[in-house]
């Protein structure tokens, strides 16, 4: 494994008090959501406290209403999300939407996406289970290659929160990331995380259509989490994804597969489906993951995450 900044040097003064505060506050609004809190720092262990605790130090906590404000925000998205997959599992089927409304909805609505969304997307990075997995997938197998390579610039589309953006900044001192998206109040969010990890002069957002208007030149490197499902043609996107790339570069790039939420368009029954598109877009498949979020009952639909390493 990659040892990385974001582990050492940028470690909050008392990660194990900053989770502890966190799961008070957590207990405060949603006493029912503390257990699952504690199985993950059992299932993960120090490595997650640290991890979690400097997050929430730096970023999530940085005083009582902001922690709160995002406790909320974590538990509305996680309900909803519980909500419609109920729904899912009863008609296999995404509600219908078009990136039109979604956009409307969700990326362009500030009160959503800085009281909700956001929040919501940043906490589940380390509260759930397979979204944790593929952060550990992604130190274990994408890292190192970028790690290992002499240019390191690369190309976060559809950022987020800026998560993975961070990853890479912290993990490497001298990385320069560009980032795209269509929503300016995700760009906004990103930026204010990589300030608080003192990164953020090392990345330049822009808002940008990457189909409509392809950037003119390649990266070495790609990140593209959990974007596919949003879009009403992924396939169409990911082969300007694929222009993306420089020859001998690496991509990450995750989809959601039967996890509806109140912006996914696209339904990916499985990972193998994602596979044959990332195939068809020109993509050569390096190493996958596949996490479930919880284990199933009988035959019943449950969330995944599909990651890929790209060249």
């Amino acid at each position: 494994m990659v040892e990385t900044k974001s582990m050492n040097n940028l470690d909050a003064p008392n990660a194990e008090a900053e989770v502890l505060r966190f799961e008070a506050a957590m207990a405060a609004i949603a006493p029912f959501m503390v257990p699952s809190l504690r199985r993950q720092r059992e299932t993960f262990g120090d490595e997650w406290v640290r991890e979690f605790g400097t997050m929430l130090g730096r970023f999530i906590a940085r005083s009582d209403e902001h922690l709160s404000n995002a406790v909320r925000g974590y538990v509305n998205f996680a309900l909803d999300g519980m909500r419609l997959q109920k729904r899912f599992e009863k008609t296999r089927q995404y509600e219908n939407k078009s990136y039109a409304e979604a956009a409307n909805v969700v990326y362009q609505n500030k009160d959503y996406m800085f009281g909700l969304y956001l929040p919501g997307i940043l906490l589940s990075h380390y509260l759930w289970p397979h979204h944790y997995r593929q952060l550990q997938f992604y130190r274990r197998s994408f890292l190192p290659r970028i790690a290992g390579s002499e240019l390191h610039e690369f190309c976060d589309i559809g950022p987020g929160t800026g998560f993975y953006s961070r990853q890479l900044l912290t993990a490497l001192g001298d990385a320069q990331g560009w980032a795209f998206d269509m929503s300016p109040f995700s760009l906004e969010y990103s930026r204010d995380q990589l300030t608080a990890f003192h990164v953020a002069d090392r990345w330049r957002p822009e808002i940008r259509d990457i189909v409509k208007d392809t950037p003119g030149r390649q990266w070495p490197c790609l990140v593209c989490i959990e974007v596919l499902e949003h879009l009403e043609d992924p396939l169409t996107f990911l082969k300007a994804l694929r222009s993306m790339l420089s020859v001998g570069g690496y991509g990450l790039i995750s989809a959601a597969v039967t996890a509806p939420n109140e912006d996914h368009i696209y339904l990916y029954n499985s990972a193998a489906e994602v596979r044959v598109q990332l195939e068809e877009a020109g993509f050569t498949i390096l190493d996958s993951q596949e996490d479930r979020a919880y284990v199933p009952k009988a035959s019943e639909p449950v969330p995944i995450n599909a990651a890929f390493v790209v060249a």
